[in-house]
């Protein structure tokens, strides 16, 4: 990259034989129209005398103009819920009645699917299992989340593992 722009590589000169052309056929026009008696009046800077104040309008602006809709007159009212043409019955389930594990002479409960959890929650079980000194994946399936997502939530909340497998 240069430091200095040289104009003598440009692309396009400053006198180009377009323009000069377009320059003389400008010139004998003009010569034509004066010629024929016309006058060329100079109108000089179009600009006024004083200067109008710049305003932005909150109303008029696409980011703003949301905010200054006028609420409508009539109330809202819902739609009535079409009423079933038929009675739908669901037969009872059985639910099967979930008999500890006993793995080596301790009881292991099985994993049941957890609520959700928000990722402040989340963040507050990392936060504890690494003071604890448990790595991420450990600290995952304590909790029950994908590993992945453990080290996601360890990197969005800075939380620092002792160990990492």
């Amino acid at each position: 990259m240069q430091r200095y722009h040289d104009t003598r590589n440009d692309p396009l000169p400053l006198h180009s034989t377009e323009q000069d052309a377009e320059r003389l056929r400008l010139e004998l026009a003009t010569e034509a129209f004066l010629a024929k008696g016309g006058k060329v009046k100079q109108v000089g800077h179009q600009m006024r005398d004083e200067l109008l104040p710049f305003v932005i309008n909150p109303a008029s602006t696409p980011v703003y103009s949301h905010l200054f809709v006028k609420p409508e007159t009539e109330q809202v009212q819902a739609k009535p819920m079409p009423k079933p043409s038929a009675v739908s019955v669901k037969p009872p389930v059985m639910a099967e009645v979930l008999q500890p594990l006993r793995v080596e002479g301790r009881i292991v409960e099985p994993k049941t699917p957890r609520a959700e959890l928000t990722a402040q929650q989340i963040a507050a079980r990392l936060m504890a299992q690494a003071a604890l000194g448990a790595s991420p994946s450990t600290a995952a399936d304590i909790i029950g989340i994908t590993e992945k997502h453990a080290r996601q939530v360890a990197r969005d909340f800075h939380i620092i593992f002792k160990r990492q497998r």
